[in-house]
């Protein structure tokens, strides 16, 4: 599996590879700006990603922005990641903005436990 983190925060990037430690190859984005270069390249180089975690508030592109650009790219070339967002945020409005229109596959509040991490990959066929 190849997996993309997109997160402004160090440590939570850090403790999502420790998640996805030994079942992926890891790439990092600390924006969505860079994450959307990160889709780019992957897509250029014939080795797309199987799952996206992202953070919903980033300066800048915000996670919700970030993903509706990556899946206008995805459809452009027929791929789909699965994506996570992944945020400290429990706002019923961005849970429906991000799982209703914006295009995620699953959402996961902060504080991050392995277990309910896990289960979505399983229930997501990633492991």
């Amino acid at each position: 599996m190849k997996a993309l983190i997109v997160d402004d925060v160090e440590m939570n990037r850090e403790l999502l590879a420790i998640f996805l430690e030994g079942r992926a190859k890891i790439e990092f984005a600390e924006s969505g700006e860079d994450a959307l270069q990160l889709v780019e390249d992957a897509i250029s180089s014939g080795s797309y990603f199987d799952l996206i975690c992202m953070d919903i508030l980033m300066p800048g592109m915000d996670g919700h922005e970030t993903l509706k650009k990556i899946r206008e790219i995805e459809d452009v070339h027929g791929l789909r990641a699965t994506a996570f967002m992944v945020t400290g945020s429990s706002s019923p409005d961005d849970m429906f903005d991000a799982l209703i229109s914006g295009g995620c596959d699953d959402y996961l509040t902060k504080p991050l436990m392995q277990k309910n991490f896990d289960d979505l990959l399983v229930k997501h066929g990633l492991c």
